[in-house]
Order: C-alpha cells, then structure tokens, then sequence
C-alpha cells in the first residue's frame, strides 16, 4: 500500500511543471489590443495603430495609440510606452489595412508574419481595407455607435450576415494569398458621415489592391462562392411589356429560401469554359406592380430569372476585366483540367480573363405572400 502511495506522489509531483499557468498575464496588468492597424506615413513609413479598451469609470472606454514602426513587433514595443499594463495582442479581434498601405507597400503581406510566426498570436481576426487614412478609423468617435472593437465586429458580422459582404478571417486571407485558382478579397469600409460598409476589396495574386464590388454585387459574388447565408434578397424590376405599364413603379422583392448553385468546366479552343447554373427557390416579399402573379407567375419567375442573368454576367464581364477571380473558377479549372491549368497556375488571372463563362438562372416563387 505504501509502495501504491508513493507512485502515486512522485507522479503528482510531476505533473507540477505541466501546469498551463505559468506564463498567466493577470487582467489588472495587461492592455488588451482588440483592434490593429496598419498603415503608412507620406514618405512611406510603415505606422502600426491599436486600440485597447478602458476597464475602468473613465468616460473614454477605449484608448487609441498610433507609432512609426519598422515591423509590428518594433510597434508592439513602442506601444508599451503609451499604455498602462504590458500590452498584449493575443486578443485581436479586427486588422485594419489602409487601402494606401496596400496599394503601394510591395509584398505588404509580409507585415502580417508576426501572427503565423508567434503560435500564441490569434490568426481568427477578420481583416478589412479601409478607403482612407487610419487616423479617421481609429479617432472616430460617434455618440450613436459603441467603442470601435465592438462597432467594427458588429457591422463586419451584420453585412456578412446579410452577405453584403465578407468575413475574411487572416487564416483564410493567407490561404487566398497562396491559392493559385483563386485572388483574394477583403471587407472594404470607410468613413463619410459615418462609419459603412462599403462592399467588398478585390485584389490580384500579388495582394495589390484592383478595384472593389459593390454590396449589390458582392451578394452575387457570395452566390457564385456557394458562401450566402440563410436567405438572400433581390429588389428586380418587371419588364414595361410584361406589365403593360411605364415600368415606374413595376418592382418585385424577392428573398431566397433555397439556393443551388452548378459550375461545369472544359477547355477548349485554347481557353477555359465554365458553364453556371443558379437555380433560385424564392418568396414575393414586396411587389408594387399590378401584375396579378396568379396569372402571370411563370412569366413573372422568367422575367427574374433574366434581370438576374444580366447582373451575374455583368459581375463576371468586371471581374474577367480586371482579370481577378475571387469566385474561385481556378479551383475547379485545376480539379478536373490539371494539366491544362499547371501552364497557367502563374498567370491565372490572365487565363479567366479570356475564359468563356455562361451564365444561366431559374427563379420559382414558392410562395406570392399573404395577400394577393
């Protein structure tokens, strides 16, 4: 028995350096970063922004730093000078890129190292772009709206929601930067009168900014993405011919119930092929015009169907223009055409920009409302 009891004390006695508590920080002596940015002065000059909350009676509660740093660990340092605890990134829940920061730092996601190199960093932060300089970002302080941690996770989540927009993750923004079938994005934001989503960044396989997609367009961009959520709502106008009116007031609200999505690919003639189908199962929400659906509801279902087609088209016709592809057509090129894909993995943009894509759409109501 006394054999059985010393065992067991020598194997208590070694579980003692096991334990995960070692390295605590206690909350009274840290500053907890939940918001980071980056951005870069006139003589390009690379700025690292913070913002930490105030747990304490103070009228302010959030406290909002800016240092000229060299890396984001050199600015992790200088920012110790300004707070009152040791500070601390591992709880970063938002990063914020300037759009000059991106568009003309070369190779600017390098800065982001520091987060997949220190394994106690988080790499779950959504990461935005925002349409000016930091300064208006993190300074910005509206009475109508909460501390900026919490204003910028609400409406990254409420657009995403909506899919009015994404949720980039910094995981997955690393996995977009090194995915040859597919370019990255990112939320884009600015602030006018007050802080908004804008719609959605789109960048080349070098990071660099090219232009942005609309909230309009970014939810035909999560459907093209198989990404939307539950439901997803269209405003379409009926055709004057259809209606038998001047076509003022001939809109129809439609919100999905079912979405399904079909992408086929060949190769052919020297370039790509990519047949989508969207088929839609959709409820009449709002409808304005006099069109009495009961009697005209196939005909109503194919008007929808094609204003739709003429917007996905139009988003690809952009998109093969600015030669990205965040839908992600190159994984599919690469899944069932590899050899023909591995001669273009470098240049794909290039390669769906003179791709061959046809668009088709279905649209069923499966339900006109409570009222005729």
């Amino acid at each position: 028995m006394k054999r059985i009891a010393r065992k067991l004390g020598v194997a208590l006695l070694s579980l003692g350096p096991l334990t995960g508590c070692y390295d605590r920080v206690d909350l009274e002596d840290a500053s907890l970063s939940l918001v980071a940015g980056v951005d870069i002065t006139e003589d390009h000059r690379t700025m690292s922004y913070t913002s930490i909350p105030v747990f304490s009676k103070a009228e302010k509660k959030s406290q909002e730093l800016k240092v000229v740093a060299n890396t984001q660990r050199q600015g992790r340092g200088k920012l110790d000078a300004f707070t009152v605890g040791s500070f601390n990134g591992r709880k970063i829940k938002v990063i914020a890129l300037s759009k000059r920061f991106v568009q003309e730092t070369p190779d600017w996601f390098r800065y982001m190292d520091i987060y997949f190199r220190d394994g106690r960093n988080p790499i779950t932060p959504r990461v935005i772009l925002f349409d000016g300089k930091l300064d208006q970002l993190f300074f910005y302080h509206s009475p109508s709206q909460p501390m900026l941690p919490l204003m910028l996770m609400g409406m990254i989540k409420s657009a995403s929601d909506r899919s009015e927009s994404v949720a980039t993750t910094l995981q997955e923004l690393h996995r977009q930067m090194n995915e040859e079938g597919q370019t990255p994005f990112l939320t884009q934001m600015s602030i006018k009168q007050d802080a908004m989503i804008d719609g959605t960044s789109l960048l080349d396989h070098q990071g660099r900014y090219v232009d942005m997609l609309s909230m309009p367009e970014t939810v035909l961009l999560r459907v093209l993405q198989k990404k939307t959520g539950e439901s997803v709502g269209f405003t379409l106008r009926l055709p004057p011919g259809l209606t038998g009116s001047s076509g003022e007031a001939d809109w129809v609200s439609i919100s999905t119930e079912r979405v399904k999505v079909k992408i086929g690919s060949a190769y052919a003639g020297g370039r790509f092929k990519f047949s989508v189908h969207v088929r839609f199962s959709a409820s009449v929400v709002e409808k304005l015009s006099s069109l009495d659906l009961d009697d005209h509801q196939r005909e109503a279902e194919l008007a929808c169907a094609e204003e739709l087609r003429d917007k996905f088209e139009a988003l690809i016709g952009k998109l093969q223009q600015k030669k990205v592809d965040p839908v992600g057509f190159g994984i599919y090129a690469r899944a069932y055409h590899y050899q023909r894909f591995k001669q273009v993995k470098d240049n794909w943009g290039e390669a769906f920009g003179q791709a061959d894509v046809q668009i088709r759409v279905s649209v069923a109501f499966a339900d006109e409302g409570s009222v005729k």
